[in-house]
């Protein structure tokens, strides 16, 4: 067989398996499926920004690749309902670009459980392009089924400052009448509260407060605009105990 020949058949028959990134991860014992294409905010998802390393940590990124801006999402498969939701996140997130978001929360909406605004409870770090006064981090819960608010409305939304370190355990414990959200510097395991950076409870009905087991969600997005560099974080740990 001629060379070029023989090159020309190689490429056709490898080329198409170099680009190909899993659709599905296996990740802390749960199976995510990834975002490929629409996504919350001004960049599509791409699978290639989000990695599993050789330590078992998950690696998101927003990236520019031939002038074209990519961001990061993933959705467990399954379901969870009431319990302890916790993760450990590496990087200053205090202090990203002032478009980019990171997202840890459940959303129904994903598994057509309500639709968007509802079954939502979010911990996220951001400066929303500064239209927050100066925040950093938020707190979110969106209502139940059925009782989505007006556009853009939540039940409950608190944004805040703070400062926090290069590791942070995000935390936040649902029940169905109340939910408590918690940042601590460090890893703090389950059941351990310690070195505090913010900590607050919602309380209220069963309007307010999401009921129907959902998914989980971690996205790195852009908010408004794409950032100045390319931008990324490493989640270290999530963990789940049910109530």
């Amino acid at each position: 067989m001629p060379n070029a020949l023989r090159i020309l058949i190689c490429a056709v028959i490898f080329a198409p398996f170099q680009f190909i990134h899993a659709q599905t991860i296996l990740w802390k014992g749960h199976d995510w499926k990834v975002t490929d294409g629409g996504m919350a905010g001004v960049a599509r998802g791409n699978p290639a920004n989000v990695n599993v390393d050789k330590n078992g940590y998950l690696h998101l990124s927003i990236v520019n690749r031939g002038g074209k801006w990519t961001a990061a999402e993933l959705f467990t498969t399954d379901n969870f309902g009431y319990g302890t939701y916790q993760w450990v996140v590496e990087g200053d997130v205090y202090a990203m670009d002032k478009s980019t978001v990171l997202g840890l929360f459940t959303y129904g909406a994903v598994h057509k459980i309500g639709v968007d605004a509802e079954n939502e409870i979010d911990i996220e770090f951001s400066q929303w392009n500064r239209t927050c006064n100066g925040c950093n981090a938020d707190f979110t819960v969106y209502p139940s089924t059925g009782n989505r608010k007006p556009k853009g409305v939540s039940a409950w939304e608190d944004n805040f400052q703070v400062t926090g370190g290069s590791l942070t355990t995000a935390r936040m414990e649902w029940a169905s009448g109340r939910i408590t959200f918690t940042l601590m510097k460090g890893i703090q395991p389950i059941g351990t509260t310690a070195e505090v950076i913010k900590t607050e409870v919602y309380s209220s009905n069963a309007t307010n407060i999401p009921q129907e087991a959902s998914p989980v969600g971690i996205n790195l997005w852009c908010f408004r605009e794409t950032p100045a560099a390319s931008q990324s974080v490493i989640i270290r740990d999530f963990q789940f105990a049910a109530q």
